[in-house]
């Protein structure tokens, strides 16, 4: 069988800061806080906003393609964690001493370790969600970059990443439904494919080259797929219109940037999306648990939308206040952590 070799200009410049990436982040986490504020008030879901959390996968697949190709595993490894762990066990920690001062509620060893470590959304179903229903992104995003640095030198082979996002989703399907987990097949499972779009379109738009074999293993993952569809009942059902709101907002900023409206627009979602990680991990708590908690507390057992929407407002100022500390606090920690570092090599070389 024949090869296909894509050779195209490379339009990204590897290690570069995209500012339409960070634009992009702001809409995508602006979808996740009106589907959970929809939840709130009782809305129908009408927009999907879920969608969002797809196209943060993308991004995040496309910016690793983009920039940690060649990073040294080591390296790659400590600035993940570094950019994940801190941030989620303050918002952590917050919650599990919240839930304890306000609701009464405590939770196992084994509950708190999974999801101090991330693998709760791996784990039982009653782990999934319990502490806060936004922190199973955790496990799936760790997941992620485990696989990266598996296949990180193996991306000019476009058959073996289609193959993985079949294998990898259908297993992952297959185990959360033996196993009746609905939260993972549902929230998980199904949003894999997003992560591998992003990481073929950073190797695409940051390198230009990449080929496409036709084997047995571009068969068999493309036949998973069959499989979900027609004996599993599953379709990946966020991954093309995630596609479709990258590809729209790309095709809309030139426009925008036109007018001084379209300008603010894209500095106001560039700007969120600087703070978007820190934003996903503490809105929730804020805008759905503690916003039902304060409205009962005064007294109002059948609250009003109204009551309910500045209860919204009030708990994203609380939100926007904790990411935007948070985020800075974690941005000196790296910048230490970086410092002592040289400066342990140059003891060691000296």
């Amino acid at each position: 069988m024949r090869n296909i070799r894509i050779n195209l200009d490379p339009k990204v410049a590897a290690g570069s800061r995209i500012t339409a990436v960070d634009e992009l982040k702001g809409l995508a986490i602006a979808l996740v806080i009106l589907y959970h504020c929809d939840g709130v008030l009782g809305g129908t879901n009408f927009l999907h906003g879920e969608v969002g959390v797809d196209v943060f996968l993308i991004l995040s697949g496309f910016t690793l393609a983009l920039s940690s190709v060649t990073m040294p595993l080591r390296q790659f490894v400590s600035r993940r964690l570094m950019r994940i762990y801190p941030s989620y066990w303050i918002a952590l920690i917050l919650c599990l001493v919240l839930m304890d001062h306000f609701f009464n509620q405590t939770r196992s060893f084994a509950d708190i370790f999974q999801h101090a470590i991330g693998v709760h959304g791996f784990s039982r179903l009653v782990y999934f969600s319990d502490i806060s229903g936004s922190f199973w992104f955790i496990s799936l995003i760790l997941a992620s970059y485990v696989v990266f640095a598996a296949v990180r030198k193996h991306l000019d082979n476009l058959s073996l990443l289609f193959a993985l996002t079949g294998f990898l989703t259908l297993l992952a399907t297959v185990v959360y439904q033996e196993n009746g987990h609905f939260g993972g097949l549902i929230s998980l499972a199904v949003r894999i494919p997003s992560f591998f779009v992003g990481l073929i379109a950073g190797r695409l738009l940051g390198v230009g080259t990449a080929e496409i074999r036709f084997d047995l293993t571009l068969g068999l993952g493309l036949l998973s797929f069959y499989y979900l569809t027609f004996f599993r009942g599953i379709a990946c059902n966020y991954t093309l219109p995630a596609i479709g709101i990258i590809l729209t907002w790309v095709g809309l900023r030139p426009y925008l940037a036109r007018f001084a409206e379209g300008r603010f627009v894209l500095s106001t979602a560039a700007l969120i999306g600087v703070y978007s990680y820190e934003i996903y991990l503490f809105h929730q708590p804020f805008v759905r648990d503690y916003n039902y908690y304060v409205v009962n507390s005064a007294q109002f057992p059948n609250p009003t939308h109204w009551q309910l929407i500045k209860g919204i407002l009030l708990g994203l100022v609380a939100t926007v206040a904790v990411s935007v500390a948070v985020h800075k606090a974690m941005g000196y920690l790296y910048a230490y952590t970086a410092t002592k570092t040289k400066a342990i090599g140059r003891t060691a070389l000296g």
